[in-house]
């Protein structure tokens, strides 16, 4: 089977929505039953019963010592000390369990029982401390009539009498015993020791017996156990709610893993299918491969290629604006030379009449030396000296001698001029990054393109130093190719060019600005792709403003230009002043140059 027989159908994701659905509706399911039968707040609920339990004791205690203050204060009191603080607490802490857990009958109860445990609290105090103070008048009592009755006067035999009356009245409930007491208490004296305690007695005794009664029908027991009751109730119908939950969950778990051995039977299979399908996959993986690695490398033999035609085209472009620039050099050397020439072959054509001159000369002073040379042959030789001078042409022939001498020296100096410009643009050292100054640049560049600017006018208008970092002789061919492109916009019907330097310490800007024709909005955009051109074929093979881009990307800069059709175009290009050339690709690929297109 081979990778293009082999096809797998994709899940529908209509049905793939369904079963993302359905598991997770089943995962709710089983997290809403296990939810439902975890045991929430067992501790808590078992530390409610505990106080619970507690304050039911603490209340039996509380009762008993209230209903026997009557008999004995002393219980009274240390429940007044010890049970209240502790029913307190408890109330407290049953209060902060009750938030804690959220427990509806302690929420509906807890409210009231405490309630009932405020309005009690008083009334078993009231209680207590008025049995305490009875007592002490009842043993007050008890004492004078025992003191009374041990001095064995007969006169005080009403004060023992009263005291009895007084204990039968105290250990008897209601008033029915009061009367004996009053009239056992009219035989006393009105100076007798018994009188006070016995009427504090008569007086307190109702009230003792009213707070004691209303303490033990305060609804805070029948309260504290409905509340109990409640909460007992509760507790059963969750624990009961639980289990029936722990029952559907064991079900629900037997379907679930029956569903899950239904599915991993599922997988199996799908499993063995797969399996068979990544063997067809693998084999048709390896065939796959090798077609792969057969097309790479045919790719990448024809991108080498193609960076080596690109290359070879780049090449050929700068080659191109070389032989143009040799041909502006063949042309102004031209000059420079016929000046030399020609001054060279007039002076030849002078040289015999000087060379014959001079040769008289010499036969004359040699004569005149002698001294004994006779007079006609001194005469002869003057005589031929002068035809010669006047052969000569005398001291006019001098001096256009000179002339053609300084007319040579010009033209030679021409010649020395240009050699210059030409070795400071091309430089032999072209991959070599050093500072340099970019009027100077301008200024060579200037002087190579001068037989493409005989029609136009350069302007300079620099407001900075030139000096920046970088290749020297490829930011010339940057300018010779903006210069050259202006010069053509411009056209033989002439124009202006002018060249503007600005910038800070940090970067360079440069300005090429013609007066040409403009360049449209819809070739605008196009300008710096590589082999874009608007020339007629054979004139241009469209790399100039590509390879100008990919220098100045190497530079770290950018370049922009603006352009209106029938008004002139500026290319603008930023430098940075210690940026150094980067490698880039073949074709200066990179991200697309700052292009504005300036309404028409």
């Amino acid at each position: 089977m081979t990778a293009e027989r082999l096809y797998i159908a994709p899940v529908p994701r209509r049905r793939a929505a369904i079963y993302i659905a359905a598991t997770v509706l089943l995962v709710a399911a089983a997290a809403w039953l296990a939810w439902n039968s975890r045991e929430a707040d067992a501790g808590a609920r078992v530390e409610i019963g505990e106080k619970l339990q507690l304050l039911n004791e603490l209340t039996a205690r509380w009762d008993l010592a209230i209903a026997a203050a009557k008999a004995d204060s002393r219980p009274a009191r240390q429940a007044e000390a010890t049970v209240v603080p502790s029913i307190q607490r408890v109330l407290s802490e049953l209060q902060s369990l009750a938030a804690a857990t959220g427990s509806p009958a302690l929420a509906a109860n807890l409210p009231g029982v405490a309630a009932a445990y405020a309005e009690r609290m008083p009334l078993g105090s009231a209680a207590s401390a008025s049995a305490a103070r009875l007592r002490e008048s009842l043993a007050a009592v008890v004492a004078s009539a025992e003191a009374d009755a041990a001095s064995g006067m007969v006169g005080l035999r009403p004060a023992e009498a009263a005291a009895a009356e007084l204990l039968a009245f105290w250990g008897d409930t209601g008033e029915r015993r009061r009367l004996p007491v009053e009239a056992a208490l009219a035989r006393l004296t009105a100076d007798s020791a018994i009188l006070a305690p016995a009427r504090a007695i008569l007086e307190g005794k109702t009230g003792l017996e009213s707070s004691i009664l209303r303490f033990g029908l305060s609804p805070a027991g029948p309260r504290l156990r409905a509340m109990t009751t409640a909460f007992t109730t509760e507790v059963q119908s969750v624990i009961e709610r639980q289990q029936l939950y722990r029952t559907y969950l064991l079900f629900y778990s037997a379907a679930l893993l029956v569903l899950l051995a239904w599915i991993a039977s599922r997988l199996v299979a799908s499993y063995r299918v797969i399996a068979r399908i990544n063997g067809a996959l693998q084999a048709a993986n390896e065939n796959l491969e090798h077609k792969v690695d057969q097309r790479t490398r045919e790719l990448s033999d024809a991108l080498a290629h193609l960076k080596e035609s690109e290359a070879q085209l780049i090449q050929s472009e700068k080659m191109s604006s070389l032989g143009q620039m040799v041909a502006g050099i063949a042309h102004e050397i031209n000059t420079p030379v016929a000046y030399v020439k020609n001054s060279l072959g007039s002076v030849d054509g002078q040289l015999d009449a000087l060379t014959r001159l001079t040769a008289d000369c010499e036969k004359l002073l040699a004569l005149l030396e002698a001294g004994d040379t006779p007079d006609d042959l001194l005469d002869r030789q003057l005589g031929a000296l002068s035809d010669a001078a006047r052969a000569l042409g005398g001291s006019q022939s001098v001096g256009e001698l000179g002339a053609l001498v300084k007319d040579g020296l010009y033209g030679v100096e021409q010649i020395a001029q240009i050699v210059g410009h030409l070795r400071d643009f091309s430089r032999l050292d072209r991959g070599r990054v050093q500072r340099f100054d970019l009027h100077q640049g301008i200024e060579s560049t200037l002087q190579l393109a001068r037989h493409l600017l005989k029609a136009v006018r350069i302007e300079r208008q620099f407001t900075t130093d030139g000096y920046l970092v970088g290749s020297p002789s490829q930011v010339n061919q940057v300018l010779l190719n903006l210069v050259t492109n202006a010069a053509q916009a411009i056209g033989p019907a002439g124009g202006t060019i002018t060249l503007t330097t600005r910038g800070d310490a940090r970067e360079l800007v440069l300005e090429v600005i013609d007066t040409g024709a403009g360049i449209p909005p819809e070739v605008l955009p196009k300008i710096f792709d590589p082999f874009f051109t608007t020339k007629a074929v054979g004139q241009g093979t469209g790399l100039g403003l590509s390879i100008c881009y990919k220098i100045i990307a190497q530079h770290g800069g950018r370049i922009e230009v603006d352009s209106r059709v029938g008004l002139g175009t500026t290319f603008r290009v930023r430098l940075p002043r210690d940026g150094a050339p980067q490698e880039t690709g073949a074709s200066g690929a990179g991200a697309p140059p700052a292009v504005r297109k300036a309404a028409a």
